[in-house]
C-alpha cells in the first residue's frame, strides 16, 4: 500500500485538497441529476434552482483547484510528480466543466419532452450520479490501494458503455416524437451534453490508469 499525500501540520493537506475536489465532481453529477429529473417532469422552477447550485459547485471547485496549484510546488511531498498532480486536477476539473453546460442548457430554454423519451433522459441521468460515485471513490483509492481503483475504472467504463447504448436510443426516438425543430434540436443536444459527461469521466479514468501503471511499484 502507498500513501500519495504527505500530511501538512497547518491547514488542510494536498491529499485533502484533492479529495474535496472529488467530493464536489461527485455532489455537481448529483445536483446535474436532480436538475434533469425536475425538468423532465416539468418541473422548470425546481429546475432552475438545482441547475443553479450545479453551477456553484463548479466555482466552488475552481478556488480549490487555484489553492491547489499554489500549494503545488511547496515542500508537501506527494509520489506523484507535479506535472501529474496539476493534469490530474485539470482532469477532474474537465468533468465538472462538462456538468455545467448541462445544468446551463436547462436555464436556455423550456419545453415538454415527451414522454416516449422522459425516463430513457432520467436514466441517463441516474447513470451519469452513478459514475460520479465511482469516479470519487477512484480518486480515494488512488491515493492508498491502486488494484481497488482498478476496479473503479472498470466500473465507469462499463457504466459510461451503458449511457452510449442509452444515448443512440433515445436520439432514434428523439427523430420520432419531437415534430417541432427547436424542441427536436434541444432535446438532441441535452443527451449530447449527458453523454458528454460521462466520456469526460471516461477519459480520467483512462488516464488514472497510465498512472497507476507508471507509478505502481
Amino acid at each position: 500500500m502507498i500513501e500519495i499525500f504527505s500530511r501538512k501540520k497547518k491547514g488542510k493537506s494536498l491529499r485533502e485538497l484533492f479529495i474535496e475536489l472529488s467530493v464536489l465532481t461527485k455532489e455537481a453529477f448529483s445536483m446535474m441529476k436532480n436538475a434533469v429529473l425536475a425538468y423532465v417532469e416539468g418541473n422548470f422552477k425546481l429546475a432552475e434552482e438545482e441547475a443553479d447550485k450545479t453551477i456553484a459547485i463548479e466555482k466552488k471547485q475552481d478556488r480549490i483547484k487555484e489553492e491547489i496549484f499554489a500549494r503545488i510546488f511547496s515542500r508537501e511531498t506527494m509520489v506523484f510528480s507535479r506535472s501529474d498532480r496539476i493534469f490530474v486536477v485539470e482532469n477532474i476539473d474537465k468533468i465538472t466543466d462538462q456538468i455545467e453546460l448541462v445544468a446551463q442548457k436547462l436555464l436556455l430554454y423550456k419545453t415538454e419532452i415527451k414522454e416516449p423519451l422522459q425516463n430513457g433522459i432520467k436514466e441517463l441521468a441516474i447513470l451519469n450520479e452513478q459514475i460520479g460515485e465511482k469516479v470519487h471513490e477512484m480518486v480515494l483509492n488512488v491515493l492508498d490501494d491502486f488494484e481497488k481503483a482498478k476496479k473503479n475504472i472498470t466500473q465507469i467504463t462499463d457504466l459510461r458503455r451503458i449511457v452510449r447504448e442509452k444515448r443512440w436510443e433515445l436520439q432514434k426516438m428523439n427523430y420520432h416524437f419531437h415534430d417541432d425543430f427547436m424542441s427536436f434540436r434541444y432535446v438532441e443536444t441535452l443527451i449530447k451534453y449527458l453523454m458528454e459527461a460521462a466520456d469526460r469521466a471516461e477519459i480520467f479514468a483512462d488516464r488514472v490508469f497510465v498512472l497507476i501503471n507508471k507509478y505502481a511499484l
